[in-house]
């Protein structure tokens, strides 16, 4: 007989009661890459954490396997990248106990519905040298590659973007006929 399949879900972070599992999530996330990633702006980031990721400024997927945390994704509007509303796609991870159940693609996935709600319709992301299952899976999902967007990235980074297709527009009621 075969194990029951696991209870996957995705919801969006919730402040300030998933604040501190989701700090914890991204220092383990952190620890993993085993990257020094001092000019990131992570140690910035954290004393305005909710505010950061919140709307209209960013947010957080969460996903859950069982009830436990499995893994976390964030976005964050980025002004002044281009004439597009831009958004950095951030600490995409998956902890090792719960990959190849689809966690990472489906949180994407997710940021990438949501990305518009806050304006964004152009996606980009830093994808460090530990990360290759992950940028195999920003190639699947359409990304591509772009020339860095920050001075100074670690070795071995590599640079993603993507271009949401336009929200399709209602249809215009017809004009009434000349007479």
């Amino acid at each position: 007989m075969n194990p029951p399949s696991p209870t996957t879900t995705l919801r969006l972070a919730q402040y300030p009661a998933d604040t501190a599992p989701l700090l914890a999530l991204i220092r383990e996330y952190m620890a993993w890459l085993n990257v020094d990633l001092c000019g990131r702006g992570l140690e910035k980031e954290l004393p305005h954490f909710e505010t950061l990721f919140s709307p209209p400024t960013g947010l957080f997927v969460l996903a859950h396997v069982d009830g436990e945390l499995a893994g976390c994704a964030g976005l964050l509007m980025r002004h002044g990248q281009t004439a597009e509303q831009t958004a950095e796609l951030k600490r995409v991870y998956v902890r090792p106990a719960h990959r190849g159940l689809g966690l990472g693609e489906a949180m994407v996935q997710r940021l990438m519905a949501l990305a518009p709600t806050l304006g964004a319709h152009h996606l980009i992301l830093d994808a460090v040298a530990p990360t290759t299952h992950a940028q195999a899976l920003y190639r699947r999902m359409g990304f591509t590659e772009t020339p860095p967007y920050y001075d100074n990235p670690a070795p071995g980074t590599r640079f993603f973007e993507f271009h949401l297709p336009p929200a399709p527009q209602p249809p215009q009621p017809e004009a009434p006929p000349c007479t």
